[in-house]
C-alpha cells in the first residue's frame, strides 16, 4: 500500500472546503491526479463520481468512486467495487476538517492498494511521489481557496 498525507490551515469554513473538493471540475486544479471528469452524482450526503486518473503524469484507467460526506467535518471516498480497474488496485481517500480560531485545519489522506504482481513493480515508483504530491495538493487547495 502507498499512502500520502497532507495538512493545512485554511482560512475558509469547513463547508466551503468540502464543497470545493466535491466540485471535481474545480478541485482538479488542486489535485492534478484527476483527469477528465465523466460524471459526478450526488444524493444528499452520498454520491459517486467517475473520472480518468493520472499518476506521475501518466494516464490511467477511468475509475468510479463512491463518497460519503459527514457535514462539515469529514469526506470519505473509495473505489467502487469493479473488475476493471479493481483487478489492479483499490483507492481510499479521506478529508477531515476541524474548525479553529485561525481557520480550518484540513487533513487529507490518500491510500492506494495495488495488487501483485503490479504492486511489486509500481509501489517503489509511486511511494515517494504520492507522499510528496499529497502535501503539494493540499498546498494548492489552500492557495486556491484563499485567493
Amino acid at each position: 500500500m502507498i499512502v500520502g498525507e497532507g495538512t493545512a490551515l485554511i482560512r475558509r469554513s469547513p463547508r466551503d472546503i468540502l464543497e470545493f473538493v466535491l466540485d471535481l471540475e474545480r478541485y482538479r486544479q488542486a489535485d492534478t491526479k484527476i483527469g477528465r471528469v465523466h460524471f459526478v452524482e450526488r444524493n444528499g450526503n452520498r454520491g459517486r463520481a467517475r473520472y480518468a486518473g493520472r499518476m506521475r503524469g501518466l494516464r490511467g484507467p477511468a475509475e468510479t468512486v463512491d463518497w460519503e460526506l459527514e457535514p462539515w467535518s469529514r469526506l470519505h471516498f473509495w473505489s467502487t467495487p469493479s473488475f476493471w480497474p479493481g483487478v489492479l488496485y483499490h483507492f481510499d481517500g479521506l478529508f477531515t476538517c476541524e474548525e479553529t480560531a485561525e481557520g480550518t485545519r484540513v487533513r487529507h489522506r490518500e491510500a492506494v492498494s495495488l495488487r501483485p504482481p503490479l504492486a511489486w513493480v509500481v509501489e517503489p515508483l509511486l511511494r515517494d511521489w504520492l507522499a510528496r504530491d499529497t502535501v503539494e495538493e493540499v498546498a494548492r487547495m489552500k492557495a486556491l481557496l484563499e485567493q
